[in-house]
């Protein structure tokens, strides 16, 4: 494990990296997330992959999946901007 902050940990799943961020400073259990069904990055609106591999993110047993590094900063600014956003893009 690798601690980016408090709110912020990092652990590879394969290939893929995969983050959790949490209200608390604790690790969700990916399993129970609902999966993320959109193919474009929720920060950017790119498309995933293309920018290598995707980054998966877990924030309130929700995954995202981010096309590079510097979302994962701006998704961490404010979360729950992005969690409204699912939820208007996936009704």
């Amino acid at each position: 494990m690798i601690a980016i902050s408090a709110l912020l940990s990092t652990h590879a799943t394969s290939a893929n990296q995969s983050i959790t961020i949490d209200s608390k400073p604790s690790i969700s259990n990916s399993k129970k997330a609902k999966p993320y069904t959109l193919k474009t990055c929720i920060v950017s609106d790119e498309e995933l992959g293309s920018m290598g591999d995707p980054i998966t993110v877990i924030y309130k047993e929700q995954e995202f999946k981010l096309c590079c590094k510097p979302c994962i900063k701006k998704f961490k600014k404010d979360p729950e901007k992005y969690l409204k956003l699912l939820a208007k893009k996936t009704k």
